[in-house]
């Protein structure tokens, strides 16, 4: 998979921040580990906000820094963010169990066992008509 150069330092970034937590104590992992998560989701960014992205990639670079150096031990982690890794914990083992049953809903069985996506739906406006402008093809472009 080709990724851009963004995409490139962001993983590099996340790596560099594991490789950090783990050389500190095995009772602090966790909390360096949980800081790293959070910082690299939250804000939430558009994947075309490059301007947001490389800001974030800029702060978490300095924080980095600091928490890399030998003398930083510890970190403490907020309430707030404790209650969001729960949250994230408890969504995807209710995923992780309930995952079957999701995909079963998203597909249909094929004749000879096999599986097929539904069939696309068109959206349609409150007076019952096609919302696009076009009915689904542009003109002059022989519907394509």
């Amino acid at each position: 998979m080709t990724r851009s150069g963004l995409q490139q330092d962001v993983i590099n970034l996340y790596r560099q921040g594991v490789r950090n937590a783990m050389s500190k104590t095995p009772e602090s992992r966790p909390n360096f580990m949980l800081h790293l998560r959070y910082n690299f989701r939250h804000p939430q960014l558009r994947q075309r906000d490059y301007t947001a992205i490389e800001h974030q990639l800029r702060k978490m670079s300095r924080t980095l820094e600091m928490l890399s150096e030998p003398s930083t031990q510890r970190i403490s982690i907020s309430p707030e963010w404790q209650q969001w890794w729960n949250e994230e914990v408890r969504r995807t083992k209710s995923r992780d169990t309930g995952g079957t049953s999701q995909s079963k809903t998203s597909l249909d069985q094929a004749p000879g066992g096999g599986v097929k996506a539904k069939e696309q739906v068109v959206k349609k406006e409150q007076s019952g008509g096609d919302r696009d402008q076009w009915g689904g093809k542009l003109p002059g472009h022989g519907g394509t």
